[in-house]
């Protein structure tokens, strides 16, 4: 089967790739990546005839609705509206929690949470230029007052290192690094706080104790949390100071996470619920194979 998936900076289309690229061969699978900047969605289709294609609301255009009517293939939609308009509806839909009201009856409608992405991060090393006692990743960190006073109390009382897109005023901001480099400076952490952007999730799936500032992906309530600089203060020393139960928590994550909360849980979803259990089983087997 050919499966063909944007090229574009949404975390479920990455995740799906790299999940399905482990597990070509065990399920006999071509995954086609495409940049829709370089390439026009009808060239692709005449180079590749995929049989399954992942896209964005966003591509939902006239070239998009002719291959519906002219070319037999499935596709999965990540979208935050009903689109009636197309020729040809999606198999499932992929949107947020915050969207699932405008798909009142209407099928294969889903919501992913977040999860932890294992093709990104299962590889990573500790490294001596990589450890701090305190991790930051900016992702899509707001600049408020609040989190900007909050990271300059933890660079103030911690070894603490920031790192991520968002560049922060700080001196220990060390800019923008590759998801692999990301890895590593997680996995060589003590602590890792996150003010909203879900890195507890990767930190938790590398054993590294998290505090988070947001409620926790449901089904997953054991993460220490916070709601303001005292709060938070005091979550880092006790995790600090305490390393038999920081570990004991950072352990008890783990387990979570592996369970039901990586990547490859998501997109086995995504598969059952177009009907294909066969690559849902593949991914979750390749999963646990992993972890041993």
């Amino acid at each position: 089967m050919k499966v063909l998936i944007p090229n574009l900076p949404f975390h479920h289309f990455r995740n799906i790739a790299g999940c399905l690229q482990t597990i070509t061969a065990k399920a006999d699978l071509e995954v086609f990546l495409w940049n829709p900047a370089e390439k026009p969605i009808i060239d692709v289709f005449d180079a590749v005839s995929p049989d399954l294609v992942f896209l964005h609301e966003n591509q939902l255009d006239e070239a998009f609705n002719l291959l519906c009517k002219e070319c037999d293939f499935d596709y999965v939609l990540i979208s935050s509206k009903p689109c009636p308009h197309m020729a040809k509806q999606p198999s499932a839909v992929i949107t947020s929690k915050q969207f699932e009201t405008n798909f009142k009856d209407q099928k294969g409608i889903m919501s992913l949470l977040p999860a932890a992405k294992v093709t990104e991060i299962h590889a990573a090393k500790k490294r001596e230029v990589t450890q701090s006692e305190v991790l930051i990743v900016t992702g899509v960190i707001p600049h408020t007052e609040a989190i900007a006073d909050s990271m300059q109390s933890l660079c103030q009382s911690y070894r603490t290192k920031i790192i991520g897109d968002i560049p922060i005023a700080l001196p220990n901001y060390l800019g923008a690094v590759s998801m692999f480099e990301r890895a590593n400076f997680i996995k060589s952490a003590k602590v890792l706080v996150d003010f909203g952007s879900y890195e507890y999730l990767d930190a938790a799936y590398l054993k590294t104790p998290p505090l988070f500032g947001q409620p926790p992906v449901e089904g997953l309530e054991g993460v220490k949390t916070f709601s303001d600089i005292p709060t938070l203060m005091s979550g880092v020393e006790s995790l600090l100071s305490n390393k038999v139960e920081a570990k004991k928590y950072a352990r008890a994550m783990h387990e979570d996470i592996i369970h039901q909360h990586t990547c490859y849980h998501r997109c086995a979803k995504i598969f059952k619920k177009i009907g294909m259990s066969d690559i849902s089983d593949t991914l979750l087997f390749f999963l646990k194979e992993l972890l041993k």
